[in-house]
């Protein structure tokens, strides 16, 4: 029971998480009228919010730029959007798909447009996002579009301009009536006559009002009488004018002053949605007339369905509450990570040891540790949040793509896995000094042991850390600093728990001359870190210049330790041998910068993969097009490399379905790598997408498996 209890102390309830997806931004440029479309182009299931978004959601925002200024773009009216009916029984109005968003632009217009369109996209979960279009306006009359084309012909895109609602005048037939439903409540009724209810979309609803603050629209219902092709509907509405600024109380009298102007999409009979307003400078103290005839109406049973048929979603843990709650379990969960299990197993070599100690020295040894890890968050923050406001692009893991910053994590976890072995006093994890000098119970060694765990700790992604990551790439400095905070808190969540209960630990066996065998494996541990660390190395300059120095350094750093513990501790003849690895060191400093690899090796591991680029996805389209971002020192890509890519069975299965196969290797920094994945609400590696033969992306997530790609490509 106690080893159950220690597992779950690293392993959340929730282990395999949905991952986020994503939608994208196209443009488009109609001659006549001169008009600018965007398309969003959403993921499978996923969808955005129309201007009312109904109970929940956020309606999506769109803003233009003209050579760097302002610029106001009158609007069509946009597409009717769908009904749907989320988890937790949640109203909302949104798009699915790829509906078509058309603005007018000036018949002179030049320059360079960006457009930017902001958004909360859901699934099951909700992401707020955005995405930016770019044209290029020439003196000519000629138009570049710089970024992705919706792939719609000029007649299908007039089609979509043509089918817009438009504004018609309020039709005989449709008679409204707003009563009193409460103190604080209102209550809309309607009533249509000679209405074909065999034409009415149930995927939308037949009265779908604007927002009209005060007034706050509920859900529709709607009843219908067969045999007098008469329809009844009503909405309960909230009055919210107590909220506003200043306050507006409901008027006792039932008077509007000044009038109050409604606004609907209505679905009329011959089949095109359209738009209504009205002004409305009443409403009735009770409910009286269309109430009556509600009641007969339903009382015959006629009821339109209001259940929408697209698929449904979980509504939006998107307040900073879920997100740090997403960075703490994904902090969690990174202890299972074999990028950070090294210096792990030796934080539980240091647990074992103070398993004698007294209570509050073992909870100072783990909030020491603890501390390291928060306090390297916050530092690796901090260079996040200068580097991105320089303007460059920057993802997780960024500081494994800086050559030099990875030679020196080789040089000291090399020299750590040499004191594990014995060659040297140092304060490691569980160690008690540093060469000469005492330190209190190896506090030292526990600080620097939560550096190390968090600077190994971020190649890796995990279930829930890409959402919280890729909430705080796109936000302040603030959530920046807030959300790697508790990424932190999640990563020495374990150690803080055992601090406070250390009984969680009695199952581990006492100290005792078995611990100095274990010494040896965990130094061998580190070695094959510092392996992976050396081949990340190598990928990330010219290994033709920088092996035999690197393998060098290895040698006669072990030397001069070797000779200093087990042959002579003379002073002058340490000298000799340690000045060869300084020397090395020296030399390396100033060939500094490194020329970089060749990226044409470092992505193509086997045959079947061709290096990623946008050209390259555009010159496949038509195609089914299989996705795979990496990194040398993403020790998560690997392992996906070798249960699933490699395999052959995932292999035969590229070549049955004639499935292109992309790999963009990340190792190096590459910005138009890192602004791919950001587009997609993406700040890390491993990543996975399909292009469909219609150019649609999907994401998979940071996850993958044959039996997912086959959902994708049947």
């Amino acid at each position: 029971m106690k080893i159950l209890t220690w597992l779950l102390l690293f392993v959340p309830l929730q282990f395999a998480f949905a991952q986020e997806d994503h939608a994208r931004l196209a443009a488009d440029v109609l001659t006549s009228p001169k008009t600018l479309a965007l398309t969003i182009q959403h993921e499978e299931k996923w969808h955005t919010y129309w201007k009312n978004p109904g109970d929940a959601g956020i309606a999506t925002v769109f803003k233009f730029e003209l050579d760097g200024k302002e610029l106001k773009l009158d609007e069509y009216e946009w597409p009717a959007p769908h009904r749907y009916i989320e988890a937790g029984d949640i109203l909302t109005y949104g798009y699915e798909g790829s509906p078509t968003f058309f603005f007018k632009l000036p018949a002179n217009i030049k320059g360079n447009l960006k457009a930017k369109a902001q958004w909360l996209i859901c699934k099951d979960i909700c992401i707020p996002g955005g995405k930016e279009a770019e044209l290029l306006f020439e003196p000519n009359g000629q138009v570049v579009v710089k970024s992705h084309r919706s792939g719609m012909s000029d007649t299908e895109l007039s089609a979509a301009l043509e089918n817009l609602p438009a504004a018609m005048a309020w039709p005989a037939d449709l008679e409204l009536y707003i009563s009193k439903d409460g103190d604080k409540s209102l209550r809309l009724d309607y009533s249509i006559k000679n209405y074909p209810v065999g034409k009415l979309d149930t995927h939308k609803n037949l009265l779908t009002p604007f927002l009209a603050p005060p007034m706050g629209f509920k859900r529709e219902a709607v009843r219908f009488d067969p045999a007098e092709k008469a329809v009844v509907g009503t909405f309960s509405v909230d009055w919210d004018g107590e909220y506003q600024d200043p306050p507006q109380t409901l008027p006792a009298d039932g008077k509007f002053t000044p009038p109050v102007r409604l606004k609907f999409l209505y679905q009329s009979p011959g089949g095109k949605t359209v738009l209504l307003e009205k002004d409305f400078s009443s409403f009735s103290p009770t409910a009286a007339g269309l109430e009556e005839n509600f009641q007969k109406y339903a009382a015959l049973g006629g009821e339109i369905s209001q259940t929408a048929a697209a698929p449904t979603a979980l509504e939006a843990p998107t307040s900073l509450a879920f997100m740090l709650l997403f960075a703490f379990l994904g902090g969690l969960i990174l202890n299972l990570m074999p990028c950070v299990l090294p210096v792990i197993s030796i934080k539980l070599f240091g647990l074992i040891k103070y398993q004698a100690l007294p209570r509050s020295r073992v909870l100072s040894h783990n909030l020491v540790y603890s501390a390291g890890v928060i306090a390297t968050f916050l530092a690796l923050a901090a260079t996040l949040v200068g580097i991105k406001s320089s303007g460059e692009a920057v993802g997780w893991g960024f500081q494994l793509q800086s050559p030099l910053f990875v030679l020196v994590m080789v040089g000291v976890l090399f020299i750590l896995a040499l004191n594990l072995f014995g060659l040297f006093e140092f304060v490691t994890p569980g160690g008690k000094s540093l060469g000469n000098k005492q330190t209190q119970d190896g506090f030292m060694g526990d600080f620097f042991s939560g550096v190390l765990s968090t600077i190994l700790s971020t190649p890796c992604s995990a279930p829930f850390l890409g959402t919280a990551l890729a909430f705080a790439f796109t936000g302040s400095t603030a959530m920046i600093m807030l959300v790697f905070t508790f990424v932190g808190l999640g990563l020495a969540f374990p150690f803080l728990l055992t601090g406070i209960f250390p009984g969680l630990i009695s199952f581990l066996p006492r100290p005792g001359a078995w611990m100095e065998k274990l010494k040896y494996f965990l130094g061998l541990t580190m070695l094959v870190t510092v392996a992976w660390l050396s081949d990340v190395f190598l990928n990330l300059v010219d290994p033709a210049v920088w092996l035999w120095p690197l393998a060098l350094f290895f040698i006669s750093l072990f030397f001069a330790f070797f000779f200093r513990a087990k042959i002579s501790k003379n002073a002058g003849l340490n000298f000799l041998f340690f000045i060869l690895p300084i020397a090395l060191v020296l030399g390396a400093l100033k060939n500094f910068p490194m020329k970089p690899a060749d990226r044409m090796q470092t992505s193509l591991s086997t045959n079947y993969w061709q290096p990623w680029s946008p050209d390259m996805m555009a010159s496949h389209k038509g195609q089914w097009v299989f996705m795979d971002f990496t990194a040398t020192w993403c020790l998560t890509c690997k392992v996906n490399k070798k249960l699933v890519l490699d395999t052959d069975e995932f292999q035969s299965y590229m070549k049955e379905k004639n499935v292109v196969q992309l790999r963009g290797d990340w190792t190096q920094r590459d910005d138009t790598i890192t602004n791919f994945l950001k587009s997609y609400n993406i700040v890390g590696v491993p990543a996975y997408f399909i292009q469909k033969p219609d150019g649609t992306i999907v994401g998979l997530g940071e996850t993958i498996s044959l039996r997912k790609v086959k959902e994708y490509i049947p």
